[in-house]
């Protein structure tokens, strides 16, 4: 028999290819118009429902759900065994013929459309949809929420860094500022002034050298000895000068250190990160419990077969 519910499986079993027009629930098999006619006028056959083929084919996989057919003995089922809650073939039964509960299956399907499992079975599935529906907005909910909470993260992070930033920016500038005030306010001015003093000191005692050197020179003993009295003064004077300098402290040296607050190479050593990223869980909000049972196991009227 074809598998292909597009063409007929009457025509198919005589080897010939015709379209099919319908197909039979009962007899699990696709007509074609001739063949669903002939189908009509069997007696047996005569309850058997049929819908248009390309309603079948749009309802996909629903009716896999409903085979008919015993894949062991390729029968159709006709029986049902309740105590081990299977479908039973002619050839199936004669496992179960000590079973006290089999029933004919005609018995278990009248009303099955109108019956309480039917329905509890459908309202059972609506029930988990609602829930499936609302725990899937719950989790799109939960994924947008965390988005929004990873864009309010990057910026915290951005703006503590911007702030860290400013922060050294500031305290960075404050020391170099402190630094140049200190270079010229102090250092420069003090040793500047030390220095011209000190070069305009020397020039007049190099002065007084070469006077000296030129009286021994060109001058006369008299000379010699009125210029040298004049230069001894010269040479107190200047002796006095350097005495001077060092009793005012103008002659100690100075130093310049940068000594960086002890704070920050701690800081540098023991923040090994700028946070903590958690991610905390908290209980759904949606109901799993459902108001009844809906494992449900047919249960017929009897073993009266």
């Amino acid at each position: 028999m074809t598998t292909n519910p597009r063409f007929c499986g009457i025509c198919d079993q005589r080897h010939i290819t015709k379209p099919s027009s319908d197909w039979c629930s009962e007899c699990n098999q696709a007509l074609c118009t001739e063949c669903k006619d002939l189908h009509a006028i069997i007696k047996a056959l005569q309850h058997h429902s049929l819908i248009p083929i390309a309603n079948y084919l749009s309802l996909g996989t629903s009716f896999s759900l409903v085979e008919g057919h015993c894949p062991l003995h390729d029968d159709k089922y006709q029986l049902f065994c309740q105590s081990h809650d299977c479908l039973l073939c002619l050839t199936c039964l004669e496992e179960h013929m000590n079973c006290e509960d089999v029933v004919r299956i005609s018995k278990l399907t009248k009303d099955i459309k109108t019956s309480e499992m039917f329905l509890e079975t459908k309202n059972g599935l609506s029930e988990i949809i609602l829930k499936l529906s609302k725990l899937q907005s719950q989790l799109e909910d939960n994924l947008r929420n965390i988005k929004i909470q990873k864009e309010s993260a990057l910026r915290e992070i951005y703006q503590i860094r911007e702030k860290m930033n400013n922060h050294l920016n500031q305290i960075e500038s404050a020391l170099k500022t402190e630094l140049c005030e200190i270079m010229d306010d102090q250092c420069h001015s003090g040793i500047d002034m030390t220095l011209q003093e000190v070069i305009k000191e020397k020039a007049n005692v190099e002065h007084f050298q070469q006077q000296i050197e030129d009286i021994s020179k060109y001058g006369s003993d008299l000379q010699t000895f009125f210029g040298l009295r004049k230069i001894i003064t010269k040479t107190a004077t200047a002796n006095q000068y350097l005495q001077t300098l060092a009793d005012d402290g103008k002659l100690d040296k100075m130093t310049l250190t940068c000594e960086i607050n002890k704070q920050i190479p701690d800081f540098l050593a023991d923040v090994k990160s700028l946070g903590i990223i958690q991610l905390q869980t908290i209980p759904g909000q949606v109901i799993l419990e459902s108001a009844k049972n809906t494992n449900v196991q047919l249960v017929g009227s009897g073993t009266n077969l």
